[in-house]
Order: structure tokens, then C-alpha cells, then sequence
């Protein structure tokens, strides 16, 4: 498992601290324990869901095949050392390597 980045800290702790400022506005007002307890586990995996696909937007290249009306597309995630993403962009990028199967 790869150690978190600062931005992945922050964003967690800015996710928790919403979600207990919630719950804290919950209590005040004589919520019930279960709603308390549902609207923080829905606000933690929502948000949770949100910075992992955040995430991985930022990590993934997208190639396209230039060609009109070809909807061929790679993605690849930077993990990939540059030769690799060199290989996939050719890939996606030569018309002629996948003609018209993506047309």
C-alpha cells in the first residue's frame, strides 16, 4: 500500500471534520442515534467514494484515436512507467493499428 500524499491527508481530515460538525448539529437538536449514526455513515462513504474517484481522475491518462468517428479510447493510470504509457498512447493514437473496429 502506497503512503498517503498530504492532499490525501487534508481531504480525509476535511471530510471528518464535516461529518462531525453534522453529527455535533445532530445531537443539539435531539436527533435519534440511528439517523445520527446512518447520516455519518452515508456523509463518510460519499465523500469517501468522491475523493477516490477524484483520485483517480488524477491519476489516468485518457488516448484517443484522432481519426472522425473512431471511439477508440485507452486509459492508463500513471503507475505505468513511460515506455508503457508510450506503447498504450501508439496504440490509441494509430488508426491503423485497430482500423475500424472502433468505428
Amino acid at each position: 500500500m502506497k503512503k498517503p500524499s498530504p492532499v490525501d491527508v487534508t481531504a480525509v481530515v476535511a471530510l471528518g471534520s464535516i461529518a462531525g460538525a453534522t453529527v455535533g448539529n445532530l445531537i443539539r437538536h435531539d436527533v435519534s442515534v440511528l439517523v445520527i449514526v446512518t447520516v455519518a455513515f452515508s456523509m463518510l462513504s460519499s465523500g469517501g467514494w468522491l475523493l477516490l474517484a477524484m483520485a483517480r481522475g488524477m491519476t489516468t491518462e485518457v488516448y484517443r484515436c484522432s481519426v472522425e468517428g473512431c471511439t477508440v479510447e485507452i486509459r492508463a493510470t500513471r503507475n505505468h512507467g513511460p515506455e508503457r504509457l508510450a506503447v498504450l498512447r501508439d496504440m490509441a493514437t494509430d488508426h491503423s493499428r485497430h482500423g475500424m473496429g472502433g468505428a
